[in-house]
Formats: structure tokens, C-alpha cells, sequence
């Protein structure tokens, strides 16, 4: 299985790289930066990581409804010509609160899937054109997009629970290509003594998760229902009110001796990779004790 560690861009960039540097001396095996509006311009932030680092993977994930193909594959030749081919595309169709903040209603997005598919088709053109190779993987959740994840290089999965991923790889069915990769892309918290405040980040940074699934989605697993049946308006202010079993659904969180249980649980659904998403890059002790926990 493979370790990958998501890196939060409102941090100072100094800060982003000393994280990135440190998880490279640590032996994960990628760093991943997510381009969103309320961020800095991902390419930047993997371009001040890369010119620290040396081995580690680097990924980043676009929306194409907020970068056009074009613009994704000129990041890439920029990046991959100055530090060579160990950069990694992940497109998604983009949170919708993020998407609204720069004026973009999802629901007014028509047949997201298919876009999806045909910016894919039409990076991978582009790069061939440019003398580009790059993996493209998919970020998905709900049903519709878990069925185009064959479509893609690989998947990673926006939930971590394992009924909800054995539900996916069903749906994915069986794939042939033995370099497409399942993996999961989750907030974390793995530590090696608790934090009440660190945990509370963590469910923080989960209701954003939740908060930006389809309500279809929530749906299949009784989750829409059961937010429903809280009294009170459900929103990233009043976080606590969420149960700590849906939170568990999407997020992360144990001491560092029940990660090996886990992993193993989820490596036989047939995940092969895993990003642990903020707060677990919170600082350089947190990614410590993710890479003790991993050496387990």
C-alpha cells in the first residue's frame, strides 16, 4: 500500500515545505496539494516542494470547471521540465462550496461525469502533443462518479468507512489494468496521544466533507436522514451536533496502534493507496506520529 499525505495551502508556503520535506525524510510516498479557490494556486506550492525535495511523488488536484485543460497541462510541462516526471493529476468535480465562492453553482453544472471524461481525454492529448507522461486518477464520492473511475488511471475515494468503500469497489467492478490504483482520500488524525483540540479540527474539516456530498449520496447510506433528524440547521458552524459515527464515515481518527487493524481491513476491500487529508499535516509532530504509526 501506498502513504500519501494531503498538504493544506493556506499554510505559509516556508511552513508547506518543511512538511513536505520532512514526510520525504519520513518515507511517505506522496504529497498531494489540491487546487481550491480559497487556496493558493496549487502548481506554486508543488513547485517550492519540489525544488526541496528529491524522491517524493507530488500530486495535485484540478477542477476542470475552474482550470481548462490547457491550463492544467501548461502546470504540468512547467513543472515536469524543470523537476522531472514525478508529478500526478487527480481531477475532481470540485466541492461545492468552494465552487459557489468564485460564483459556480454545481447544481447548475450539467452532466458533471461526461465533462469529467472529456477533460481527461483532452489533457491526455494535449500532453501527448507536449511529450508529457502523467497519471490522471479521478476524486470521487457519489454513484455516478464512482462508475467513471475505469475511465481514469485510478480513483481516490472521498470516504474512508469500510462498508461505503466495499459499496464503490463493487460498483467499479473489476479492472484489468494492473497500474490503476484504488485509493482513499480522507482527513486524519492519527496520533500517539489525543488531543481534544486537534479532534475537534478533525470533525471540523469532516463536516466540510459532508457538507459537500450530494444528498443523493447521503442517501444510499442513511446519512441524509439521519443529519435531518437533528433539530436545526446543519452547517460548518455547528459541527459538534453531527454524530461521531457519520463523522467516522468520512474521517480518520485512532491511536497509532489500531492503524495497522485498519489498514489491513480496508487493504482486503482492495485499496491500494491511502492520502491522510488534513489536519494530520497540522504540524511536523502530527506527521511524526503518522509515519511512526505507518513503520507499525
Amino acid at each position: 500500500m501506498k502513504y500519501g499525505l494531503h498538504l493544506n495551502s493556506e499554510s505559509k508556503i516556508d511552513q508547506i515545505v518543511r512538511k513536505g520535506v520532512e514526510a520525504e525524510r519520513l518515507g511517505l510516498d506522496s504529497l498531494w496539494i489540491c487546487d481550491m479557490p480559497s487556496q493558493r494556486y496549487g502548481p506554486v506550492v508543488a513547485s517550492a516542494i519540489a525544488s526541496r525535495t528529491r524522491r517524493i511523488q507530488i500530486g495535485l488536484g484540478f477542477s476542470p470547471f475552474l482550470h481548462t485543460p490547457q491550463q492544467i497541462v501548461s502546470a504540468f510541462y512547467s513543472l515536469i521540465k524543470a523537476y522531472g516526471e514525478r508529478f500526478e493529476l487527480c481531477l475532481v468535480s470540485g466541492d461545492k462550496n468552494q465552487l459557489q465562492k468564485v460564483g459556480i453553482l454545481r447544481r447548475s453544472l450539467k452532466g458533471i461525469p461526461d465533462r469529467l471524461i472529456k477533460a481527461k481525454v483532452e489533457i491526455e492529448r494535449k500532453s501527448e502533443e507536449q511529450g508529457l507522461n502523467f497519471k490522471i486518477s479521478l476524486g470521487a464520492q457519489g454513484p455516478k462518479m464512482v462508475r467513471i473511475a475505469p475511465s481514469f488511471d485510478g480513483v481516490h475515494l472521498n470516504f474512508c468507512s469500510p462498508r461505503i468503500i466495499e459499496w464503490a469497489m463493487n460498483d467499479i467492478g473489476r479492472i484489468e489494468r494492473r497500474d490503476f490504483q484504488v485509493g482513499i482520500f480522507a482527513p486524519s488524525y492519527v496520533y500517539a496521544t489525543f488531543d481534544r483540540d486537534m479532534h475537534q479540527i478533525l470533525r471540523r474539516s469532516s463536516t466540510a466533507v459532508i457538507l459537500g456530498s450530494s444528498d443523493r449520496f447521503l442517501k444510499i447510506f442513511e446519512i441524509y436522514e439521519e443529519l435531518h433528524r437533528i433539530k436545526g440547521r446543519i452547517d460548518s458552524s455547528t459541527f459538534e451536533r453531527i454524530p461521531q459515527e457519520i463523522i467516522n464515515e468520512f474521517s480518520i481518527s485512532m491511536p497509532s496502534q489500531k492503524l495497522k487493524e485498519y489498514l489491513s481491513k480496508i487493504a482486503t476491500l482492495g485499496v491500494e493507496g491511502i492520502v491522510f487529508s488534513y489536519p494530520q499535516d497540522y504540524s511536523i509532530d502530527t506527521i511524526r506520529d503518522l509515519a511512526r504509526s505507518l513503520t507499525r
